[in-house]
């Protein structure tokens, strides 16, 4: 079953939920000034110690496209050369506002996926099929995906990445294993191909759970990390296709504005958009826009 099938049984899931609600206008603007403010912070951190980030996917879509936001989007993804990654994260984090906190691979605190995510912990936000745990780790945040080099042509690559998948979804089914709640299980059981789908990850969840879930993730990192200069960059990470791309197109970043303020974008940012998104300039219909479905946001202790 491809993945947009997927997602979009699970869209019907969602709106058969009672727990669940459809983000509203009002929270998902709200959600996007807040997701700014907390750009601009990581940005301020990183030009005081010459680090590069940049936007990257839908944000640049979204900044050439719209000069902001994509209307209908709820989140806000960055790009940082893995050297700079690192050194943010291990030596840097720290100097974000206190309410900021890294989360990442090999990180001290601890990660909540495959690549690092700033979280306010003062704010609340609760996805569809989450569970409210009262973690700090559930709240606002801001995507960081690490770029690796990449030789453009090298039988390793191919086998780096066949090894890298296979971690991926081991990783992420333990996860499921370790994490899941009432509501996400309540989301699976919803269609045959769902429920197949959830009750494979939760035995393949349970036959690698002699590793934690931290564990698995901080392996993914390992085999995608490689600072060596080879001309080509990628998400490795975050990208499945592991397509080297030339680094002139992410280095060196240009300013934009973006909802009225300056953001760093790649050099070539339309580049980046075909690369990722083919037609970028077509704006896809209603029906085809992802429907984003929540439990719970909320942008301070007092709400």
């Amino acid at each position: 079953m491809n993945l947009i099938r997927t997602k979009d049984l699970l869209q019907e899931a969602c709106y058969a939920s009672a727990d669940l609600h459809e983000m509203t206008d009002e929270e998902r603007t709200r959600l996007q000034q807040h997701l700014l403010g907390m750009y601009k912070e990581i940005e301020a951190v990183c030009l005081k110690h010459d680090l590069t980030v940049m936007l990257a996917y839908g944000s640049v879509l979204g900044a050439v496209r719209h000069g902001g936001f994509i209307p209908w989007d709820d989140d806000m993804d960055l790009f940082m050369p893995r050297q700079d990654y690192e050194s943010l994260i291990n030596d840097y984090a720290d100097e974000l506002p206190d309410y900021l906190k890294m989360y990442a691979p090999h990180c001290k605190n601890g990660t909540i996926g495959r690549f690092a995510k700033v979280v306010d912990t003062r704010t609340k936000f609760i996805p569809a099929g989450a569970e409210d745990t009262g973690s700090p780790k559930q709240g606002i945040f801001v995507d960081i995906f690490p770029l690796d080099a990449l030789p453009k042509r090298s039988m390793f690559t191919h086998v780096r990445r066949f090894v890298a998948m296979g971690l991926m979804y081991i990783g992420s089914s333990v996860g499921q294993y370790e994490f899941e709640g009432r509501s996400y299980r309540q989301l699976m059981m919803h269609s045959t191909p769902t429920r197949i789908n959830y009750w494979l990850r939760q035995t393949l969840g349970f036959l690698f759970s002699f590793k934690s879930y931290q564990s698995w993730m901080n392996a993914i990192d390992t085999i995608c990390r490689n600072d060596n200069h080879t001309g080509y960059m990628a998400d490795l990470i975050g990208d499945f296709t592991w397509r080297p791309i030339p680094i002139s197109v992410f280095c060196p970043t240009r300013r934009a504005r973006f909802e009225g303020v300056e953001v760093f974008l790649p050099h070539d940012a339309v580049k980046h958009l075909e690369d990722y998104y083919g037609d970028w300039q077509r704006i896809p219909p209603p029906e085809e826009r992802w429907q984003h479905f929540i439990s719970e946001i909320r942008f301070t202790p007092e709400q």
